[in-house]
């Protein structure tokens, strides 16, 4: 887990580089940095709270369902720029990717850190 974090601070730290050239950039580089930030945490074995993944993932989910775009036309930029429907796709997207990088991190300190911890111990979950 500590490489596929590794990945994903790199990955989110490079969306958030893009953006500085956005309309709005003061909106979508926190927004990105927020799971690089969290997949430094996972990264560098320290503790984040499941409640804060959780939450965090639900709240990108929510944006992006009101942040989809009226008619989907895509994300390619093949012909340029057609209109405002290809950038609320992009930036759903990308708060989709957000949210699911999250939940990754939830169901492995929730779900598989436990197991592996219970079986490292012989059955008993340390308080470590």
């Amino acid at each position: 887990m500590r490489i596929f974090a590794l990945i994903l601070m790199i990955l989110f730290v490079g969306f958030a580089a893009v953006q500085y050239n956005d309309p709005d950039p003061y909106l979508w580089i926190p927004i990105y940095l927020f799971p690089a930030i969290i997949s430094g945490f996972i990264f560098s074995g320290r503790k984040v709270s499941p409640f804060i993944l959780i939450f965090g993932a639900l709240a990108f989910l929510l944006f992006s369902y009101f942040q989809w775009p009226a008619h989907w036309e895509g994300v390619a930029l093949k012909n340029g720029m057609k209109d405002i429907n290809i950038e609320e796709g992009r930036e759903a997207l990308g708060l989709i990717i957000c949210a699911g990088a999250l939940l990754l991190y939830w169901v492995y300190l929730t779900r598989f850190k436990k197991e592996a911890a219970t079986h490292a111990t012989g059955g008993t979950l340390s308080r470590s």
